[in-house]
């Protein structure tokens, strides 16, 4: 499958839940039917750089000979981000959406005082992720921005964690 559908590959660590009590990254790709495969999975020592470039070195070699992925997404694991650039250098890196969304709803939850409050939060917020043209986008952050420039905190987040520009 990874040869079939090599454009898009989705990875993820998980922390330590297994009995070795060794992180576990997983690589799943994605068809053209918008449907995910599991492609392969790697223990790691740890998570750091040279742990990463080892797993994607290993994960490249799948390819033989074949073009690499196009797009490659990922949470914010900045030594994996790191290392992406290195191992798969023709590759565009995104960040999943599921993990900047549960990110948002631990940091930014709090700062509002009601249900209805949070809920125009992160229907103005889905505006801004679901643009289709960077223009779109650009008119939904700007009145994103507008509308929650009372809440710094908020915003100070999302542009210096996320960088969304």
């Amino acid at each position: 499958m990874t040869h079939t559908y090599p454009v898009v590959l989705l990875l993820d660590c998980t922390y330590k839940t297994n009995r070795y009590r060794m992180p576990l990254l997983n690589v799943v790709g994605m068809t053209s039917f918008n449907t995910t495969f599991f492609s392969c999975f790697a223990f790691l020592k740890d998570e750091k750089e040279a742990d990463y470039e080892w797993a994607l070195t290993c994960i490249s070699k799948i390819f033989n000979g074949m073009p690499h992925p196009n797009v490659i997404v990922t949470d914010r694991e900045l030594a994996l981000m790191n290392t992406i650039g290195r191992v798969f250098p023709g590759a565009h890196h995104l960040l999943c959406i599921w993990h900047i969304n549960k990110n948002i709803l631990a940091k930014c939850k709090r700062h509002f005082a009601t249900e209805e409050n949070w809920i125009e939060f992160i229907e103005l917020w889905k505006a801004v992720t679901a643009s289709i043209t960077e223009q779109d986008f650009t008119t939904q952050w700007n009145k994103f921005l507008e509308c929650y420039e009372s809440k710094p905190n908020i915003l100070q987040y999302l542009q210096e964690t996320l960088d969304p520009i």
